[in-house]
């Protein structure tokens, strides 16, 4: 026994050796390169970065949105680069180097930048844009001017530029070629009228209005199209909104919120990007709030990457996306894991679109209502979802550096119909806590999951199986796709819009810290929602028995099996263990507890490592096939019910 622990134990060692020699490794210097800094999605990291003279520095776009490396000077520039692609430069001179992504930021420390120093020089202060980001500018005391375009000033931009904080910025009717930096805060930009006030970036321009670091602005009433990445975008600000907005035929999101708090999307409308039409990412807690808007012909309805802590989605309409409701967890942004999000009172309907425009990652989530991807402590609740091709509501790990699988997320109180594999999923692994409780729903993967992972019960995690893995194929097979597909150029302009009231006339309402999102939230009823909807009736629901359709295929008789099985197997091989170790009376009671405890302590590992090294009793042959055998038993049931599954 003793020699068996000095065994693992060193095993554990030079893993660990491994990791820590590996992380030393790639994080620093390898002769002349420095090879740490990584393009995240609008954040580089590190920001600052210490060289010798004539080393290499090399960019990596990790992040999921493209980036560029720009030098304030010109004295370098990477292009546009996609997920993947890389950048090098060698600084053979001392001194300080500035550089932006100028998708996400502007030269002088606005938004997406960085900052090189070679040699043995002093980094100097950064004051960034002068005045803006979080904290740095009171609150106006009173309302100020109103700055009328084109009547005071020919562009928005030149308003912006000449206005101070609380004045209001009035844009008569007309298209605006332009795109729009704002880093003067608490201004307001409204349009007289939603449907005719048209900022088109002529698929030239990156961003329509971007709010950078700028607190308390609020966009209201106007629309943006023709972007190459995003209509409306808020980063690193405190105190936002967007309200009354229509964004359609953007590149990348139709209104975006990256690295910001307290903020509010109302009464919108997103269609025709491939990413998300609304997004809220990066923020912990985020207090914020997405309310009464409508989603769709987006490659996802909302996507919310590490987003979470207050942050609500609620009475809204997500329709024909690709995916519908996606708050995720990814490496390509900060603060992971995505935590505490409230999805409730939405109507997510026909989100398996084929024609949407969509990235490649988006495709993998194709034909779901809500899908939480590697997230935890959400809640979902009094939803209405119909028709679906594949979930209604999902909770599945998600794959990316690391696999974040899920974690206390609660599922209840919902209404699903009509979904093409199963109504409500639980895929594996899900670490622990993930429940299902006093939902509507004829389907579910596994079977009877109000059942195995019902709310209040002492569940250890688990998960089907079959779920995962119709993802990872998806996702696998993405991987060989362009990085874009569809045509958003293309996609047509939505129907009028509805009025911000009396848009002439109506006071301004800062965005102000705390003060920006107002709640409680009223959620509104599934009988509310129906009665506000053009739904038809409830699709027809089939008799099932604890989720199992009466009319029970073979997939679902080899995913109930796939679900169960792993518990059995494991349980079985903890019990014959102890079974062996208590009768097995050449055994003394220091090295039979010893092995108990092991076996007990060490799920999986523990009993395989009996079997293997502990003298076990039982013979060699059934020992083996104990082992082995209930394994290959299970991976054969497991590939019989994806082939069952594909037929």
């Amino acid at each position: 026994m003793g020699r068996v622990l000095v065994v693992l134990f060193g095993a554990a060692l030079v893993v660990v050796i491994g990791l820590v020699a590996g992380g030393f490794l790639s994080g620093g210097e390898a002769g002349s390169v420095y090879r740490v800094v990584r393009n995240l999605d609008d954040v580089f990291a590190p920001d600052i970065v210490r060289i010798d003279v004539g080393t290499e520095v090399e960019w990596e776009n990790v992040g999921r949105n493209p980036h560029t490396v720009t030098a304030d000077d010109g004295s370098f520039d990477s292009g546009v680069l996609e997920n993947g692609d890389e950048f090098e430069h060698t600084f053979d001179s001392p001194g300080v180097f500035p550089f932006t992504c100028l998708l996400h930021g502007k030269a002088g420390g606005i938004g997406m930048s960085g900052i090189v120093v070679v040699g043995d020089v002093d980094l100097p202060s950064t004051g960034g844009a002068g005045g803006v980001g979080p904290g740095r500018e009171p609150v106006p005391e009173a309302p100020g001017a109103s700055i009328r375009v084109p009547a005071d000033k020919a562009t928005i931009q030149g308003a912006v530029d000449a206005a101070a904080p609380g004045d209001l910025i009035l844009v008569a009717p007309g298209e605006y070629h332009e795109g729009v930096l704002v880093t003067t805060p608490y201004i307001t930009i409204r349009g007289e009228d939603r449907n005719t006030v048209i900022l088109d970036g002529d698929l030239v321009e990156a961003n329509g209005i971007h709010v950078a670091e700028a607190d308390g602005v609020v966009v209201e009433n106007l629309t943006a199209r023709h972007y190459l990445l995003n209509g409306f975008y808020w980063a690193g600000v405190n105190g936002y909104r967007g309200s009354y907005l229509t964004a359609y035929a953007n590149g990348d999101y139709g209104l975006y919120a990256f690295d910001s708090v307290w903020g509010r999307f109302d009464h919108s409308y997103a269609s025709g990007h491939p990413d998300s039409g609304f997004y809220i990412g990066q923020c912990q807690p985020c207090h914020a709030v997405i309310t009464d808007v409508v989603a769709e012909h987006n490659g996802l309805g909302y996507s919310g990457t590490n987003a979470g802590g207050d942050l609500a989605i609620v009475n809204s309409e997500w329709r024909r996306n690709n995916a519908g409701i996606v708050p995720n967890t990814l490496d390509s942004e900060l603060l992971a894991p995505q935590a505490g999000a409230l999805i409730a009172g939405n109507w997510v309907h026909d989100n398996s679109a084929t024609d949407a425009p969509v990235k490649r990652l988006e495709v993998p989530a194709h034909g779901v209502g809500i899908l939480v991807g590697g997230g935890r402590d959400n809640v979902v609740e009094g939803n209405l979802v119909e028709g679906h091709a594949v979930f209604g509501i999902a909770l599945l790990p998600n794959l990316d550096a690391n696999l974040w699988a899920t974690r206390d997320n609660v599922i209840r109180d919902n209404d699903v119909s009509g979904s093409g594999r199963a109504d409500l999923a639980l895929g594996a692994p899900s670490v622990r806590g993930d429940c299902f409780d006093a939902n509507v729903h004829a389907t579910s993967l596994p079977p009877a999951i109000e059942t195995l992972a019902a709310c209040g019960a002492r569940t250890g995690g688990g998960g089907d199986p079959g779920a995962t893995v119709g993802l990872l194929a998806t996702f696998v097979e993405a991987l060989g796709l362009p990085a874009r597909l569809g045509d958003f150029e293309g996609e047509p302009a939505p129907p009028s819009q509805p009025q911000m009231p009396d848009a002439l006339a109506a006071p301004i309402v800062l965005a102000v810290p705390e003060a920006a999102v107002p709640g409680p939230w009223a959620v509104r009823s599934i009988d509310e929602i129906r009665a506000a909807s053009d739904a038809a009736t409830a699709a027809p629901r089939e008799v099932t028995i604890m989720g199992v359709p009466l009319s029970s295929t073979l997939t679902t008789i080899l995913g109930l099996y796939g679900y169960v099985f792993p518990l059995v197997l494991y349980a079985a091989w903890v019990a014959i263990a102890l079974w062996d170790l208590v009768r097995r009376e050449e055994v003394s009671d220091r090295r039979r507890i010893g092995w108990m405890a092991l076996v007990l302590a060490a799920p999986v590992i523990g009993p395989v490592a009996y079997f293997v090294a502990g003298g076990s009793g039982i013979s060699r042959p059934v020992r083996w096939f104990l082992v082995l055998g209930g394994i290959v038993i299970y991976l054969g049931i497991a590939a019989l019910a994806i082939v069952a599954e594909a037929i």
